[in-house]
């Protein structure tokens, strides 16, 4: 398990749900202290604590690992991405585009 990549993925559900290192600490059950500890990287995310973590988020562990594979595959989408295709539309059908996306994508929150 990368713990880099773990803990880049709790930074931005705690983003997405608007919560402080204080916020996640009390809806996880674990110390403020840890949490710190944690995120200064000075320790691993142990997997009893990524379980109480992502009960914080409503996630099972599942779902969780399931968002760091989809990482990888977005990865490779955006390497595989034909971007003299993007390069070649003209400002308004890239707003267009864009604005698709981020629609599609608020749809997937959802």
């Amino acid at each position: 398990m990368d713990n880099e990549r773990v803990l880049e993925k709790i930074e931005e559900l705690m983003a997405l749900h608007g919560y402080t290192r204080y916020k996640l600490a009390r809806l996880s059950g674990i110390s403020k202290s840890t949490i710190t500890t944690i995120f200064n990287k000075r320790s691993t995310v142990s997997l009893n604590n990524l379980y109480l973590i992502c009960g914080a988020f409503n996630l099972t562990l599942s779902e969780f690992f399931a968002m760091l594979e989809d990482h990888k595959e977005n990865e490779r989408i955006i390497a595989d991405f034909p971007t003299e295709w993007w390069n070649n539309l003209d400002p308004d059908m890239r707003r267009k585009v864009s604005v698709m996306m981020f629609t599609m994508a608020e749809l997937l929150e959802k």
